[in-house]
Parts: structure tokens; C-alpha cells; sequence
């Protein structure tokens, strides 16, 4: 859907050249275009759907079929997971991957420094579990950072960017820098295993990995010719997870033929990598992204 300033919110706070408040698939969009990059920020669950770094296509995949408003769970881009994972620790949580992204983020502050700009979001003042904060850097890389506070009660955080990538084709990528981690298999009801010694991951079926890896990972997406840097902070995890074709026809928000169009990959702290906070301590997790030739 093209964006549009229709029946769009008036900014809370001033914005510089090349970011302005819109709508785009209905909803409210911090909407950026500047000579590095162009970016579509939704207001609701303060989530990023696309960064297009100049000459190159979009690094987000987002589903044609996902919903939009909110409360609505958005199926794409980089929703923010928190404060617990899955179904939590002890997989007793109904609401899979928390609530931060359903809720109606507000604007803090946006700044222009030279090519990039940066835009940082905060959780409702009538949230009072936790506060967080957003911070995004749009420019020739992506940066993204997460920071959480918690509330009056201690907190064991569980939280990730839970980045779709898009891809050629996932059959025919192949994910460096997690060899030789120990990982739960999702798949197998989190049975412990090992990633290969020297050997990239190579997506053949189903996949959903939480390897305990924090290290720097590219994704070599053959059939775009190009290379996915992914640069995490603040983690303990990195999550590796595609439906493919049959978990897929249970999903109603992505559609049946779409699933080798991208891969999930997530800088994470769960499961037994969570962080415990103290009432008022804060964590931060973060990523950086370049699209390497």
C-alpha cells in the first residue's frame, strides 16, 4: 500500500527533513526518506516493516496477508518481543512473545545527523509493568536497540528483534558464524543440540534454532547476490526459525508460497539466557545491519 498523510496524528514533537508522520497500510507511520535510505516505522508495537538502503532492495520481508491496527500482531519486518518469549521460560504464557508489540508506541524524539536519521519510541505512560524505549538509526547500515526498565516488581526478561530477512529463496541461503554453538531444536520440543564444526547452516526443512551464540552472523543470500551482516548487542541467543511449506498452512497471515521468501533471524536473550532485573534496573539488546556486494 502506498503511504499517505490521509487522517494521519499531527507529531508530537518536531520532526527533521526527510521523516514525517503518515499512514501507511492504514495505521500511523513514521515515514523516512533521505538520501541513504528510505524507512517505514508503525507507531503500533513501535515496529520497523521496511529499510531500503539506497540502490538496494528492502532488507524486511513483510506479509502480504498480515494484519495491521492496534493490538494486532504485525507478520514481518522487526517486531519487538518482550517481556517474555514464546510461550515463556516455563511455557505456561498464552500470549505468545509478549505484548510490547501490541501496544500503540509514542514518539520521543527524532533527530537528523547528516544522512541518518534517528527516531526513538516509548511504551504508553499508562504502561506500568515496565517502560521501554526504542531507538532506531536509519541510514547506509540499520541500527536498532531495545532497552527495558523494569517496573515497582523484579523482572526476568525474556526479549528479541525478531527480524524477518528477506531472501531469494531460503532453500538456497547459507548462515555463517553459529557453527559449532549448542542450540535447542524447536522442532524436536527443544531437545539440545550442536550446530556443525565448520560448517554454515544450511536451511533444508523446518527450522527453529535458539543457539547460544552472540556472535556477529551474515546470511549469503545466493539468489539476491548479496550478504546480510547482522551485528547483535546485549544478547545471549540468536534465533534461526522458517515455517516452510507445511507449518506455513497453518499461518492465515503469511501466505502458502511465501515462505521461502525470507528467513527469521534474532538476536534474543531466552529461555536460560534471560536477564533478571531488579524493580528499576534496565537491560538494552540491540543490532546493527549492512547489506554487503
Amino acid at each position: 500500500m502506498t503511504p499517505t498523510a490521509t487522517d494521519a496524528p499531527t507529531p508530537s514533537v518536531p520532526l527533521p527533513e526527510g521523516v514525517r508522520l503518515g499512514e501507511t497500510h492504514g495505521v500511523p507511520a513514521l515515514l523516512v526518506t533521505t538520501p541513504a535510505a528510505t524507512a517505514e516505522l508503525l507507531l503500533d508495537g513501535a515496529q520497523l516493516i521496511s529499510w531500503i538502503p539506497t540502490g538496494e532492495q528492502d532488507l524486511l520481508w513483510l506479509s502480504p496477508d498480515s494484519a495491521f491496527g492496534e493490538r494486532e500482531a504485525v507478520r514481518g519486518g522487526i517486531p519487538l518481543i518482550g517481556p517474555w518469549f514464546g510461550p515463556g521460560r516455563d511455557l505456561a504464557m498464552e500470549v505468545k512473545h509478549g505484548w510490547l508489540r501490541n501496544v500503540r508506541w509514542e514518539l520521543v524524539v527524532a533527530e537528523r545527523e547528516g544522512d541518518e536519521v534517528v527516531i526513538t519510541l516509548a511504551t504508553p505512560e499508562d504502561v506500568k509493568a515496565l517502560t521501554a524505549t526504542a531507538r532506531f538509526r536509519l541510514g547506509a547500515e540499520l541500527s536498532v536497540d531495545l532497552t527495558i526498565t523494569a517496573g515497582p516488581r523484579p523482572l526476568e526478561l525474556e526479549a528479541a528483534l525478531h527480524t524477518y530477512l528477506a531472501v531469494g529463496d531460503v532453500r538456497r541461503i547459507e548462515i555463517h558464524g553459529l557453527e559449532g554453538a549448542a542450540f535447542l531444536d524447536n522442532t524436536r520440543g527443544l531437545v539440545a543440540d550442536v550446530m556443525p564444526e565448520g560448517e554454515p547452516l544450511r536451511p533444508t526443512a523446518s527450522t527453529d534454532r535458539v543457539v547460544d551464540s552472540t556472535a556477529e552472523v551474515t546470511v549469503n543470500d545466493t539468489q539476491n547476490s548479496r550478504r546480510i551482516v547482522s551485528t547483535p548487542r546485549g544478547t545471549s541467543k540468536t534465533v534461526v526459525w522458517n515455517p516452510w511449506d507445511a507449518l506455513v498452512t497453518e499461518m492465515a497471515d503469511i501466505p502458502d508460497a511465501a515462505w521461502s521468501d525470507f528467513v527469521c533471524l534474532e538476536p534474543a536473550i531466552a529461555k536460560d539466557g534471560y536477564v533478571a532485573l531488579a524493580p528499576g534496573d534496565s537491560h538494552r539488546i540491540g543490532v546493527t545491519y549492512r547489506i554487503e556486494r
